[in-house]
């Protein structure tokens, strides 16, 4: 249990999932501008990702162009420590090639870490549990691995003081011991009055920042009741139970204003709010999670030609961060669905990055042919053209000083940026444009850090490791992209506004699914470490004190309070939609096993109780990739149906046929080039089927 803290100042507590958030904020914001100029009020979120969501809400209070001052508690403490401390704040990228780097070489003094370190995903492992314990500043001093694992953490932390450097995790513990020791704190916090929204969200590490900051200033805090995913995941029980305020006010319920928030409210609270009768929330099954993809991107196809909705106007949620997250938006891609997130950047599968990986391998003397070979780059025939420096522009690279500008040369001259803007869209270059950006950094990077050589050889490991990791792990910061389907794991999206939002998965396996908080230890293990970093030794009261909704006949506390941590989450992300809400599930895996699986309970519970919930119906031809498999697949299924007629007394519709060709025509006249390659696509199809084509025996095509 985490100590309490007092705060002098005011606790607004608001209903979660009836729009009492955002009138609150709104309210508070504008009664603190009447006796602060909006320079003096600074808004603190509790994640990155809610930035600009309350920074649009904010920005019509603040009078003539003046703007909020909005800010996530990350931001804020990372600004502190760039105004008192020297020390250079790691990137992501470096952090990990750092924490590998320290852990290859550590000796473990527990006999169960030395045998694990056999495993090849051992490294990562604990650099992810280390990751997660510096964020929460919180001690692990009681189980013998997790004091083994504390130790090294502190060495790691004592190898980059002696080299000038702060991992992220250090920021808000760093930031809050600067403003404490600081003489002037007026001078570096620069505002009046602190207005923290998503209070519910503050780990103690945060409250502890918040109240060095807010010291001497108005404070208002404003936290949504029974809506905390983040905090949750590490300390049970409401934030109320953890903090006193000199001055509180509790919202009223208000019923919720529409379906999608309603079924929010039940998911979060097990209430079955009278209907709203404003909205739609449907379940859209599919047959594998690969259909599942698929009809999702059908079904933004067909709102986006129907009612003229933006790319932004839709979000897609997954369960998990990373992998989860990045799988969605190759495969939302690949349908032709133009994706963003703020939370991974795609470096890992980046044609481009891969392009100046294998410049600098070629660089640091890897053999010529085996880089051309590369089949990754291949696949991309704008991105291979010439994609290795000849004889002479080697010499002159390998010539040059340093290894970032060899680099930004290579790109000039390879005309690197043009050949991103002749094979992606907007959207998609304006990505590889940051990650090449973010491929010279990592490049200054190397060149500046006097414990990593700064040799081509080098280089290429840290670009290595960066692209393998990159689609695995989130970025603790966010990522300022916008202009496609936001495609973000439940969390980062929290309090986002979304007109359309599909729930990803939403079957029993994943919702609840099975509680897994690190892989170094099995769960039964986990359960019963007391200072693991998240909410593990927990009894019926941390269930009962945190969670209104009883979901599960476990009669264990842990999975108990786990499984409605899992549908918390889904409320979270069912809040996002504004006007229309799809929870999406599969019914087989769709592996070798084809195991069939079963739809959530939370789902299953929400479909007998709340009446609006109902069957997503087949919408028709819409997206490039449902056209396509359709595309390659009918004219064999319409051509056997006419030969039936012959044979059988079978009925077909030439009109009906006719008008689904002309709805893939209308859509394949749409997609320039694609289109075109997918009309001779289906011409070639027809003539096979039809017999005026045909291969011969050695695999030769010959028309008849």
């Amino acid at each position: 249990m985490s100590e309490s803290r007092s705060f002098d100042g005011t606790l607004v507590t608001v209903p979660f999932a009836t729009g009492a958030l955002r009138d609150t904020l709104a309210e508070r914001y504008r009664r603190l501008l009447e006796s602060h100029d909006a320079e003096e009020v600074v808004v603190i979120t509790g994640t990155p990702t809610s930035m600009r969501t309350f920074r649009s809400l904010l920005d019509g209070a603040v009078p003539g162009a003046g703007v909020p001052r909005v800010t996530s508690l990350v931001v804020q403490a990372t600004d502190v420590v760039n105004r008192t401390d020297d020390r250079t704040v790691l990137s992501d990228d470096m952090q990990r090639e750092l924490v590998h780097r320290f852990l290859e070489g550590h000796e473990w003094d527990t006999d169960y870490l030395r045998r694990a370190s056999a495993n090849p995903s051992f490294e990562d492992d604990v650099a992810q549990l280390m990751e997660t314990a510096a964020w929460q500043d919180a001690p692990m001093d009681e189980t013998p691995e997790l004091a083994d694992i504390a130790d090294a953490l502190d060495a790691f932390h004592a190898w980059l003081a002696d080299h000038d450097f702060l991992e992220r995790g250090q920021l808000v513990s760093e930031a809050t011991e600067a403003l404490r020791e600081a003489d002037d704190p007026d001078r570096i916090v620069g505002a009046d009055a602190v207005l923290a929204v998503e209070f519910e969200e503050f780990l103690p590490p945060d409250r502890e920042y918040l109240s060095a900051l807010a010291d001497g200033r108005e404070l208002v805090c404003i936290a949504e009741t029974d809506a905390s995913v983040r905090r949750t995941w590490v300390e049970p029980g409401p934030v109320t139970n953890h903090v006193s305020f000199s001055r509180r006010r509790d919202e009223r319920e208000r019923p919720p204003a529409t379906r999608p928030m309603a079924t929010a409210a039940h998911l979060a609270r097990g209430t079955v709010p009278e209907d709203p009768e404003v909205g739609s929330v449907r379940v859209l099954s599919s047959e594998t999670p690969a259909d599942q993809l698929g009809a999702i991107a059908d079904e933004i196809g067909a709102l986006r030609a129907r009612e003229g909705l933006a790319y932004d106007d839709f979000a897609v949620a997954v369960e998990r961060s990373g992998t989860a997250v990045t799988e969605t938006i190759s495969e939302l891609r690949r349908e032709g669905i133009a994706t963003s997130s703020a939370t991974v950047t795609g470096f890992g599968d980046d044609p481009a990055v891969r392009e100046l990986l294998r410049v600098a391998r070629s660089l640091a003397g890897d053999d010529r042919e085996e880089l051309a070979a590369d089949p990754e780059l291949a696949a991309d025939p704008e991105l291979a053209a010439d994609p290795l420096p000849d004889a002479s522009m080697l010499e002159e690279l390998d010539a040059m000083d340093g290894l970032a500008d060899p680099l930004r040369r290579w790109a000039t001259e390879s005309n690197l940026k043009a050949r991103i803007g002749r094979a992606e869209s907007p959207l998609d270059a304006r990505t590889q444009f940051s990650n090449v950006k973010n491929a010279f950094a990592i490049a200054e990077s190397v060149e500046d850090t006097d414990y990593i050589a700064s040799t081509w050889e080098s280089l290429v490991t840290v670009l290595e490791r960066a692209h393998e990791y990159a689609p695995k792990r989130t970025r603790t910061s966010s990522i300022d992209r916008d202009g496609g389907v936001r495609v973000d794991h439940l969390q980062s999206l929290k309090n986002g506004s979304f007109a359309v939002v599909f729930l990803t998965n939403v079957v029993d396996e994943a919702y609840p699914g099975d509680p897994s908080l690190t892989r170094l230890f099995p769960d039964e293990r986990v359960a019963g470490m007391a200072d693991y970093p998240g909410v593990t030794d927990v009894d019926d009261g941390g269930v009962e004190a945190t969670f209104p909704t009883d979901s599960t006949a476990s009669s264990r506390p842990f999975r108990r309070y786990h499984a409605e941590h899992a549908r918390r989450r889904l409320a979270v992300g069912a809040a996002t939609a504004r006007d229309r809400l799809y929870c999406c599930l599969y019914e087989h895996e769709g592996t070798a096993l084809d195991r069939r699986v079963q739809p959530s309970r939370f789902l299953a519970e929400a479909y007998r109780r709340l009446p609006w919930l109902t069957e997503a119906t087949e919408s028709g031809i819409h997206g490039e990739g449902t056209a396509e498999e359709y595309l390659l697949s009918r004219p064999d299924r319409a051509l056997a149906d006419v030969r039936r007629t012959n044979s059988r007394d079978v009925t077909v519709s030439l009109d009906a046929l006719e008008a689904e060709f002309g709805e893939i025509d209308r859509l394949l006249d749409e997609s320039g080039e694609r289109g075109e390659d997918l009309r001779e696509a289906l011409r070639a199809r027809i003539d096979f089927a039809d017999g005026r084509v045909r291969r011969d025996a050695d695999g030769r095509v010959r028309r008849d």
